[in-house]
């Protein structure tokens, strides 16, 4: 499975509330159309802060974008991503 153009968009950023959204084209090579992966965020040392899974339909042999929201993170985690990198 290939992965690319991961990005996050901030959905709200407010005193009591943190969420944002994440997508990324997976290109699935297998023959079955369910897809599951794990997406982690690293810090500048490269060690994993956070971890999300994406997971949806792509057919065989074609690529698409996957995406979820992540509601109720935790803001100090997130600002110290500096790149997300697919985990499994």
């Amino acid at each position: 499975m290939n992965v690319c153009d991961i990005a996050t968009k901030i959905l709200i950023d407010d005193e009591e509330e943190f969420s944002f959204a994440i997508k990324a084209r997976v290109e699935n090579p297998e023959d079955d159309e369910e897809v599951c992966l794990a997406l982690q965020g690293l810090d500048t040392d490269g060690f994993e802060v956070y971890e999300l899974v994406l997971e949806g339909t792509v057919p065989p042999g074609e690529s698409k974008i996957l995406t979820t929201k992540e509601e109720d993170a935790d803001r100090t985690l997130y600002e110290k991503i500096a790149k997300w990198q697919v985990k499994y």
